[in-house]
């Protein structure tokens, strides 16, 4: 994560150290976790690699690129050679108190909030979140609700709606305003290579033309001289484009089967496959070459195995069982690594077939894998019969009193949920998971097992659409627990916003809970990612009370995430208005780079195209003179993505959902740092 972890020092310099999820764009992307928080002490040697915790105080000049420092030791994240790096060098003067975050001391000195560990319930909610808040889903909505005529709904042909009364963008705002701008930013190759990169994975969502392939191919082939991170953004665009063509799937399973590429450019194509769900047999046979030939890095064999579960074809489910049995994939023997993303990619296919071989992990002493089992225990068992998903809650219940791993605990907590909040599960078995959540909620750790049970439980009452609806007495019973466990505001103020966020999943309309909610974000003095919690959580809910409540803590310039969980919040109560807000900090000459990355940031969230234009006028220097930096510029043409997006929820959610993120490789981390 060489352009990830240069661009969260330069963040870290110009913003100061934050306790929050940081923000990286080398392919137009940031940590979905918040991994730079986790001490050295309390990761494993496969865990996410955080950036430095203390960064080199080498600052980029005004406009200029960023700066990038020197590796983290051992990263292996050049693309293949894995010779350990210098550490980054220490700051060389004092450093000040970071927005929201650490705090003078009387003695002088900078006290740092209490790290986190990996088991804090934000690294899952990030990783899972989309398809809760389907925020896409609520723009559209706002423009059904608004447009006049229904032929001219979201990303309709026609441009001329009423741009006063919608949100969405327009088919033709897309086409004749943000791809030729991300067009003219791929073609330059002098503009630096983290913009280029963004531009790329935004065309990609642009989609809806195979105009764009020959763009994509030019830069992603071997031989195209490109920077790597362009390159590897060029290849991950062919499979965001969701065009599934003999010529995309050819060119992938050539750049896979090359060992003179990279190792993370074949990951990346490999993934891309996944990403288009290709399940043709040349693809099949490229990711079994992967597995049973020898490879320099684990990255390319992990990425094989989660793209076969990406492509979720049944058929290979006695396949992967019979590679499970025996713990080898023809002469190479599988470490507790790869095997724990061979358990995911039969989570992710979903085959009750599966159940016995995954089960049986469990018992062994692999930890990835066992943490792997509980994820995908949560994915297969739901597909089960009921008397099936009963036996396997009694299971999970007997594993959960046993096991020593917070981690797999933590992951099983969240199986109990989604086994019992399925569509259509019966009411056996949805009371069954509630009652064990229930006690995990009452008698768990306060920053452990409780977050986490209670984000299950709101897995168990959250309605996915409006077809879904869950019994009343459940989430009356479920809501008025957590509420008054809210109320009292004891212990870890972060982890209290589980609950926050449980309460947003269940749909707790109670004026109580409204009013609970709408203090904890009113006050300034509280911990920013709680704060940051209540107000997705009022978004959720749908309350038009909370308007003015969130407008007020989005102009609040302190902390950059509870600015973009304010305007999360305010896309979900599809208040146009809040961009308005965020525009005019824009066009503020003092506004500094945390400000303005955050401001893009949140217009990408929102995605209304009245963002359109102030956003395209930063990525273009020639119409502000360069007066905005590279970094703003990267996490701007990031926006214009998100924005444009055609899909309701992000083509690379496949990937992070679900995903085991104690068990990583370079590759992989890099691309769950994509937004």
């Amino acid at each position: 994560m060489k352009k990830v972890l240069f661009l969260l020092v330069a963040l870290s310099l110009l913003w100061g150290y934050q306790q929050s999820v940081n923000v990286a764009s080398a392919h137009g992307g940031s940590y979905r976790g918040p991994a730079g928080e986790v001490p050295p002490g309390q990761r494993d040697p496969k865990d996410p690699q955080p950036p430095p915790e203390n960064p080199g105080a080498v600052t980029p000049g005004p406009g200029g690129p960023p700066v990038t420092p020197p590796d983290n030791p051992g990263s292996g994240d050049d693309g293949g050679n894995d010779t350990p790096k210098p550490k980054p060098p220490q700051p060389t003067g004092p450093v000040g108190p970071p927005p929201g975050g650490a705090v003078a001391t009387p003695g002088g000195k900078v006290a740092r909030p209490k790290p986190m560990s990996f088991e804090n319930w934000l690294f899952w909610w990030n990783y899972n979140k989309d398809e809760i808040l389907n925020l896409k889903a609520a723009v559209k909505a706002m423009e059904q609700k608004t447009s006049t005529r229904a032929s001219e709904h979201f990303f309709g042909d026609s441009g001329d709606r009423n741009r006063s009364e919608t949100q969405a963008p327009t088919e033709a705002m897309i086409q004749k305003e943000i791809v030729p701008a991300l067009l003219k930013v791929v073609a330059d190759k002098n503009i630096h290579a983290d913009i280029r990169g963004g531009a790329l994975i935004a065309l990609a969502r642009c989609g809806g033309s195979k105009a764009h392939v020959k763009t994509f191919f030019e830069v992603a082939k071997p031989d195209s001289g490109e920077d790597k991170v362009v390159q590897e953004s060029a290849i991950l665009a062919l499979g965001i484009l969701q065009i599934k063509e003999p010529e995309i799937r050819q060119f992938l399973i050539s750049m896979v089967d090359n060992m003179d590429v990279p190792f993370r450019a074949r990951c990346f194509s490999a993934i891309s496959l996944g990403l288009l769900r290709d399940n043709d047999p040349s693809v099949l046979a490229c990711l079994e070459r992967c597995l049973n030939g020898r490879e320099s890095t684990p990255d390319v064999p992990v990425c094989a195995l989660l793209t076969i579960g990406m492509i979720g074809d049944k058929a290979q489910v006695p396949t992967l069982m019979k590679w499970l049995d025996a713990g080898r994939v023809g002469r190479n023997k599988l470490g507790d690594l790869e095997k724990a993303y061979l358990v995911g990619a039969l989570g992710k296919i979903g085959d009750p077939q599966a159940l016995k071989a995954v089960e049986g992990t469990l018992r062994k002493k692999d930890l990835y894998t066992q943490r792997s089992a509980m994820i995908a225990l949560g994915q297969i068992v739901p597909q089960a019969e009921p008397d099936v998903q009963m036996d396997y809650l009694k299971k999970l219940a007997a594993y959960l009193k046993n096991v020593s791993d917070t981690t797999a605990k933590n992951f099983g907590i969240i199986s109990i949920g989604r086994i019992a909040g399925q569509e259509g599960a019966t009411d056996q078995v949805r009371n069954a998971g509630v009652t064990l959540l229930t006690d995990q909620f009452k008698n768990g750790g306060k920053t452990t097992e409780r977050p986490y049970a209670a984000l299950a439980l709101g897995l168990v009452c959250f309605e996915s659409s409006t077809d879904s609806v869950k019994p009343k007495e459940v989430k009356y019973k479920v809501s008025a627990l957590i509420r008054g466990e809210l109320s009292r505001m004891k212990g870890d103020k972060t982890a209290l916003g589980a609950q926050a966020i449980a309460l947003g999943m269940i749909g707790d309309t109670d004026k109580e809970t409204i009013g609970l909610l709408t203090k904890i974000l009113q006050d300034r003095g509280a911990d920013k990612k709680l704060r940051g919690s209540a107000a997705v959580a009022l978004g959720m809910i749908g309350d038009a009370s909370a308007k003015e409540a969130i407008l007020t803590a989005l102009k609040e310039r302190e902390d950059r995430d509870l600015r973009v969980d304010t305007a999360v919040a305010a896309g979900l109560l599809r208040d146009s208005s809040a961009v308005a807000v965020l525009v005019k900090v824009l066009d503020d000459p003092k506004a500094s780079q945390f400000v303005l990355g955050s401001v893009a940031l949140a217009l990408g969230q929102i995605g209304d195209h009245k963002a359109i234009g102030p956003l395209l006028k930063i990525l273009e220097p020639e119409k502000t003179n360069g007066s905005y930096p590279d970094l703003t510029r990267a996490l701007v043409s990031v926006s214009l993505g998100q924005i444009a997006n055609r899909n309701d929820i992000r083509v690379l959610f496949q990937i992070s959902k679900d995903i085991n993120y104690r068990a990583s490789v370079s590759a992989l981390d890099e691309v769950l740092t994509i937004l």
